[in-house]
């Protein structure tokens, strides 16, 4: 990228030396992402400077808040394409978005009988509340097979039927990286519309990556978090549909979500306020509009895909170069358009390599990546993955090869 200096100056830990003299090559980004100066300096300002809570004050500073806190709905609405401002529910992350949809809508609307399909590759939050609904509701779950030949879904549409009442699916795994080609997974997205269901799109592994065109895929709900788009923890997006605003329920009861309140009834407020319950958490949207912003003025989409393409590609040549090294993925695909590389070593454990590499300065993730009936299916025991952002260089890459040939050296003389 032609301003990759400038953009790795301005994450401050990627700037610092933890281990000794060591400077961290920091390659667990799917995991999540680090922050670049503007994000922490926004959320610093605003306890240090602006602090209120929202929608309550009629004095400056929350009044202050509550501007801010809008403005960044407004934001994320504007990032995504979004119809409506409305359409934007603040949650704590990606995994609690998924939850609000199971508990708040799918147990209320789902029969016996009804499937509820999803896909082989889902990390455990788009598997497991979907697992209770369907304990719940009698509802059956049906999954979208996975080719391990090409590691790509081959022909979705004809898994979706009559009986399907709800698709959740990731846009992107987060250990195989894309398992969908061209359009696929916008014309299965119309395949269980034509059916009359609803879809829930999985975009955390995406939206840092891949711009977000809400309006053309035209899910029903899509969720996705802060801190893996350069932003702080504890906020995350759920997208609804404004036309499903009223079958879907409250996720939570208690302040600012009413309308009217009497002893023994309730009103709801309009969405979106109808949805968050509570006093949220402010500074973290304050810090995640201040990360959209950065993308908004310092990343093109374009030129970041291509970037980390290239890593994958570089890096995927250095693993084929060493003995015992498989690689887990549709390779032509991940050095094509990929941002992450998962691989295993025969005879060395996934586990024993990410730890001597830590003890090395490079930031890896290892084992099951929370999608354990995936890495059944594999039939391997545990995978090591590297996975890019925008701040990766391809002096890393190279580093992280040698002393990945030296971790391997160190165990197999063990």
């Amino acid at each position: 990228m032609k301003n990759l200096k400038n953009i790795i100056a301005d994450f401050p830990m990627l700037l610092t030396k933890p281990l000794e003299s060591k400077q961290i090559i920091y390659f667990d980004n799917a995991a999540t992402s680090h922050k670049p100066a503007s994000v922490i300096l926004a959320i610093t300002n605003f306890y240090s400077q602006n602090y209120a809570t929202v929608h309550r004050g009629l004095y400056e500073a929350s009044e202050f808040a509550t501007e801010r806190y809008e403005q960044v709905r407004a934001m994320i609405a504007k990032f995504i394409n979004a119809k409506n401002e409305s359409e934007i529910i603040f949650t704590k992350g990606t995994t609690e978005g998924i939850n609000f949809v199971a508990e708040s809508w799918a147990n209320n609307i789902l029969k016996p009988g009804d499937e509820i399909l999803l896909t082989h590759v889902e990390h455990h939050a788009n598997l497991l509340p979907w697992q209770r609904v369907a304990s719940r509701t009698g509802a059956v779950l049906k999954f979208i097979t996975l080719d391990l030949k090409n590691f790509d879904m081959h022909n979705p549409e004809s898994f979706v039927s009559k009986k399907t009442k709800l698709m959740a699916v990731t846009a992107s795994s987060n250990v195989l990286g894309g398992i969908w080609s061209g359009s696929q997974l916008k014309n299965l997205i119309s395949a269980a519309h034509s059916v009359g269901a609803k879809v829930l799109v999985d975009a955390a592994q995406l939206v840092a990556h891949e711009k977000i065109d809400i309006q053309d895929l035209n899910p029903d709900f899509l969720v996705f978090s802060g801190h893996k788009i350069f932003g702080p923890t504890g906020v995350g997006v759920l997208y609804i549909n404004k036309n499903l605003h009223d079958q879907v329920e409250p996720y939570q009861l208690g302040g600012s979500m009413v309308f009217d309140v009497d002893f023994d009834k309730a009103k709801w407020a309009q969405a979106p306020h109808k949805f968050e319950a509570g006093t949220p958490p402010i500074s973290s949207v304050i810090g995640l509009g201040a990360a959209i912003e950065y993308m908004n003025e310092k990343i093109n989409f374009d030129d970041m895909k291509q970037h980390e393409a290239g890593l994958c590609k570089d890096l995927v040549s250095g693993l084929q170069k060493i003995k015992d090294v498989k690689i887990i993925g549709n390779v032509e695909k991940i050095c094509e358009s990929g941002h992450l590389v998962s691989f295993c070593v025969e005879g060395v454990h996934a586990h024993d390599l990410a730890s001597w590499l830590g003890t090395n300065g490079v930031a890896v993730r290892a084992g099951h990546h929370c999608a354990h009936p995936l890495i059944k299916l594999l039939k391997v025991e545990a995978l090591l993955r590297v996975s890019f952002a925008v701040y990766n260089t391809r002096q890393e890459v190279e580093e992280f090869l040698k002393l990945l040939e030296l971790a391997i050296k160190f165990f197999k003389k063990l």
